[in-house]
């Protein structure tokens, strides 16, 4: 007694594939977007900023704070050596806060935002 047992087969269809590859094309920027952050990391205050023509949210407390800018996220650390200054830096970015003034400074340019809402 002999048993015939089949098993699916996966068949390459180009154009179910060619779609699925357009609806992740879609869908990914908006996924990539970056927003505020959850509830669990506990940013004391919430900020927004004009920088140029760019736009640019940041959320802190005394430890760290992230910043969001052009759906990027980059997430800064309190400078223990500078007291005085509100200054917060990573290996690519320093964040200096002077009132309503933001300075963002990386390897090559130094950049000012003002403030324009506060939550």
């Amino acid at each position: 007694m002999f048993f015939v047992v089949t098993t699916p087969r996966f068949s390459f269809n180009r154009r179910r594939w060619q779609g699925l590859l357009a609806a992740a094309a879609l869908l990914l920027p908006q996924a990539a977007l970056a927003g505020p952050s959850p509830w669990w990391e506990h940013y004391e205050r919430q900020d927004e900023y004009q920088c140029g023509e760019d736009k640019l949210l940041m959320e802190r407390n005394d430890d760290q704070a992230s910043i969001y800018m052009r759906g990027y996220k980059t997430n800064l650390f309190r400078d223990k050596g500078s007291p005085l200054l509100k200054r917060y830096k990573n290996e690519q970015f320093k964040l200096t806060i002077r009132g309503d003034v933001i300075e963002l400074e990386d390897l090559l340019s130094v950049r000012q935002c003002q403030r324009y809402e506060q939550a």
